[in-house]
């Protein structure tokens, strides 16, 4: 599953080529490695300002998980130039804006939207609060323990406590996908550790600042020069500090999580491709394929959902530069859990099979993945957020040469990277439900590991026998 996806022509058999469309947006890269990019609207006076920086938890080691999304609450705080919190929640009225930051696994932006006229110190006040955090003792005992109820609220979710529990088995490093991060470590973190972070990600080469709304690019250009032009560049972090590449997958696993739930919740995850590296067309072919099947009446929905063996069934990779997983999620109504797991164990090997899809089903998966790309233009405070998605997990690069590499997407390279990352591969497969419906009606780990013959190794879900 991909955040933003986007074709310019159909798979349709005879089009000649066509040129690629040009970027709805200009950027330029400052002196000191800084990305700049900018989305020019003119249609209302609204300008957001987001900056994004390449961390989150794919650089924490379990002494830091949780300290990527600390740090992005500590962003709103005091700063050289800027004394306390108060004084910045008052600057932000002063300039009318809404903002907010998120921590993923690959990325933490941080962005401020407000009328345009007031792009300039909107930019002054991202500068200071990027190059110049103050990290004081007390704002940061404070808000440590607001990142601790951001967990202790997820922790009250049922879902929260299946995806820990997929992720602790699908990854032999969880804290470097575990971008909420662990209580214990929140609460110990100190100024210094911080100040590691910043020192290490925060600069500006590993950046980027997206500009969007009622501005022009030169002007744009000329302010980032101006005020971000003398942050210090450093050598590229990720020499240094290189992210832990996950080993594969040795073996196939099954856990069961008891919760307050009403149906049954299955999933099965593999280790997918990256956008770096000799997996980067299956990346293609992967969006292709969900985008295929997410279709209503497609094939796979029929067999699964409309047949009546599940209640939801969907097959989707996340776009990720280190290693995106590849999930197959089911829910079921109870008393039906084997059948639904049986007949998307049965549909597995077929979306392999080059006959499967028709080219009316090609067109129509390319059409799709071209009306959510546009649709994510429409607003360009949203289309920021997309565009630094993009720029940390895939590059600019990767996302202006999509068009042109989707299109060309075969049945062969489908099949090939359902072969290469899922079937016969090692998974993890895991059932949420409630107690009383494990209890009734038997379902442990031994019940679901005997239904996908992982009592018998090696067998594998779609292997050649």
């Amino acid at each position: 599953m991909t955040l933003s996806t986007f074709l310019l022509i159909s798979m349709a058999a005879a089009p000649p080529p066509q040129a690629p469309a040009e970027a709805p947006y200009q950027q330029k890269i400052l002196d000191n490695g800084l990305t700049v990019v900018v989305v020019e609207d003119h249609a209302l006076p609204l300008v957001t300002v987001e900056i994004g920086v390449r961390n989150g938890s794919m650089n924490e080691s379990p002494a830091y998980n949780g300290l990527s999304h600390l740090f992005e609450h500590m962003f709103f705080k005091g700063n050289q130039a800027i004394p306390n919190q108060e004084a910045y929640l008052a600057r932000t009225r002063d300039l009318g804006m809404v903002f907010n930051g998120s921590t993923e696994t690959e990325l933490v932006n941080y962005y401020f939207t407000t009328t345009s006229d007031k792009t300039e110190p909107s930019l002054e006040l991202l500068r200071d609060s990027i190059e110049k955090p103050l990290f004081d003792p007390a704002e940061l005992k404070r808000e440590k323990e607001v990142v601790v109820g951001e967990i202790d609220r997820d922790d009250s979710d049922p879902g929260y406590h299946f995806h820990k529990e997929m992720d602790d088995r699908l990854w032999k490093f969880p804290s470097y996908k575990d971008a909420l991060g662990d209580r214990a470590t929140v609460r110990s973190a100190t100024p210094d550790m911080l100040r590691t972070i910043q020192t290490r990600f925060y600069v500006p080469n590993n950046s980027v600042l997206v500009v969007s709304g009622d501005v022009h690019a030169d002007d744009v250009f000329v302010l980032a020069q101006r005020l971000f032009g003398d942050w210090a560049q450093t050598p590229d972090p990720f020499i240094a500090h290189p992210v832990l590449i996950e080993p594969p997958l040795e073996r196939s696993q099954v856990v069961v999580v008891q919760q307050p739930v009403q149906t049954v919740g299955f999933a099965l995850e593999w280790q997918g491709p990256s956008t770096v590296g000799d997996a980067v067309e299956s990346t293609y072919a992967a969006d292709l394929l969900t985008s295929m099947i997410e279709q209503p009446a497609s094939r796979f929905q029929h067999d699964l959902v409309e047949s009546g063996a599940c209640v939801r069934a969907e097959f989707a990779w996340f776009t990720q530069r280190y290693v995106g997983p590849i999930t197959l999620g089911l829910e079921a109504a109870p008393g039906k859990e084997d059948r639904c797991l049986r007949a998307a164990i049965a549909e597995l090997p077929v979306l392999a099979d080059p006959q499967t899809f028709t080219d009316q089903e090609l067109r129509d998966g390319l059409t799709r993945i071209e009306v959510e790309r546009a649709g994510e233009q429409e607003s360009p405070s949203g289309y920021s957020h997309i565009l630094t998605f993009w720029w940390s997990s895939a590059g600019l690069d990767y996302y202006e040469g999509y068009p042109a590499a989707i299109q060309k997407v075969t049945r062969a390279q489908i099949a090939a990277y359902l072969h290469r990352f899922v079937l016969g591969q090692p998974y993890v497969f895991g059932a949420m439900l409630a107690p009383e419906v494990a209890g009734k009606h038997g379902l442990n780990a031994a019940h679901f590991e005997k239904l996908l013959g992982l009592t018998s190794a090696p067998a594998k879900l779609g292997a050649k026998p």
